[in-house]
C-alpha cells in the first residue's frame, strides 16, 4: 500500500522584514510623543491658512480612503489578472501620492492648530481624534505605505487583498469616528468654553 506525502508549501520569506518592523515601530513611537505632551509643534502659518490646509487634506484623505478601499477591492477581485495588476499599480500611486502625504499633513496641521488652544493634551476631543488617527496609522496607513513603496508583489493583484481590505475598512470606520464624533460632536462641546477663554463672544 503506497502512501502519498504532500510536499510542504514553500512560502517566500522576506529577508528584510525585521528592518521594516523596526521602521514601523520607530514611526509609531515618534508619533505617539505628542499624546504624552513630550513634543509640541509650533504653528508656522497663519491660523486660517493652517485650518484650511488641515480641512482640505482631511477631506482628501477621507475621499481617497473611501474610494480606494471599495474601488480597488472590486476591480482586483472581479476583473482579469491584467486589469487587477493595473488596478494595484494605480492604487500604489494613490497610496504614495495621496495617502502618505495627507497622513502626515493632517495630524501635523492639527497639532499646530491645537497650540492656539493650549496644546493637544488640554483638548480631549482633539486628543481622541489624534489617538484614533495614530491607531489607524499603526494598523493600516504605515503598513500600506511600506508595502506599496516596496512593491514586492506587483504582479499578483490578489496578494494581501484580504488583510488589506479588512484593515482598510477598519481605517474607514476610524476616519468616520474622527470626522463625525471627535470633530463635530465632541468638538462642539468644548468650542464654547474655549472661545470664552479667548474672550470671543458667541
Amino acid at each position: 500500500m503506497s502512501q502519498t506525502i504532500a510536499a510542504p508549501v514553500e512560502t517566500e520569506v522576506d529577508p528584510a522584514r525585521f528592518f521594516w518592523y523596526g521602521v514601523w515601530a520607530l514611526i509609531m513611537v515618534a508619533t505617539a510623543l505628542p499624546m504624552l505632551d513630550l513634543v509640541r509643534v509650533p504653528r508656522v502659518l497663519p491660523y486660517t491658512a493652517t485650518l484650511v490646509i488641515h480641512e482640505l487634506m482631511a477631506f482628501l484623505y477621507f475621499g481617497h480612503t473611501f474610494f480606494s478601499n471599495i474601488w480597488s477591492l472590486v476591480i482586483r477581485k472581479t476583473q482579469p489578472q491584467p486589469v487587477g495588476v493595473w488596478a494595484r499599480g494605480f492604487l500604489r500611486k494613490l497610496c504614495l501620492g495621496v495617502t502618505a502625504p495627507t497622513a502626515v499633513i493632517v495630524p501635523l496641521m492639527g497639532l499646530m492648530l491645537m497650540e492656539d488652544w493650549g496644546g493637544l493634551v488640554n483638548n480631549p476631543w482633539a486628543w481622541d481624534a489624534y489617538f484614533a488617527f495614530w491607531l489607524m496609522a499603526g494598523f493600516s496607513v504605515v503598513p500600506d505605505v511600506i508595502r506599496y513603496a516596496r512593491n514586492r508583489n506587483a504582479g499578483n493583484p490578489m496578494h494581501g487583498m484580504m488583510s488589506g481590505g479588512i484593515r482598510g475598512m477598519l481605517a474607514l470606520v476610524a476616519t468616520l469616528y474622527i470626522l463625525i464624533y471627535c470633530m463635530v460632536m465632541k468638538g462642539s462641546l468644548f468650542a464654547e468654553p474655549m472661545l470664552a477663554a479667548l474672550g470671543v463672544k458667541g
